[in-house]
């Protein structure tokens, strides 16, 4: 058996990372900046495909309790996309996410892991802001955690 066909050394990537894959972007405006995103429309189709056909959104956002860096939607969307695509607990910097058990749209901005006062929570990763712009992002994630409710913008490029 050679190195490439032992399980550890391509589960994790099959497992966490095999779904960041896509062609097409979106832009992500906020009151005092925007960035450009990739959506995941290879990796994650379903999620992907309901995302693009609900936009322009606009989305109030309050800074999460219990996950860490981390925005989340102030109202429900009724997504046609109700399916698990991926499972993700422990979010990257920039990663746009989708919770079809709530509805909830999030987005992560620095360290974070999906959590729910009862526990540990997943969500659908479907995109990211693009890394040039995390640290603008950032500066208007941190900034509702003092400044209460804000807006994002999403709209396709």
């Amino acid at each position: 058996m050679t190195d490439s066909d032992k399980p550890d050394s391509w589960y994790w990537e099959q497992r966490w990372t095999s779904f960041r894959r896509g062609t097409k972007k979106l832009k992500l405006e906020w009151n005092g900046g925007e960035a450009t995103a990739l959506i995941y429309d290879a990796g994650v189709p379903n999620t992907s495909a309901a995302i693009l056909a609900a936009l322009p959104l606009i989305v109030p956002v309050v800074h999460v309790a219990w996950s860490g860096d981390m925005l989340m939607s102030t109202r429900d969307y009724d997504l046609p996309s109700r399916d698990l695509e991926n499972e993700v607990r422990l979010v990257r910097p920039g990663d746009l996410t989708w919770d079809p058990k709530f509805g909830e749209l999030a987005f992560t901005y620095g360290t974070a892991e999906c959590r729910l006062p009862s526990g540990p929570n997943t969500l659908v990763v479907y995109g990211s802001i693009e890394t040039a712009f995390v640290d603008a992002f950032a500066e208007f994630g941190r900034r509702r955690r003092f400044e209460g409710v804000g807006e994002i913008k999403i709209s396709a490029l």
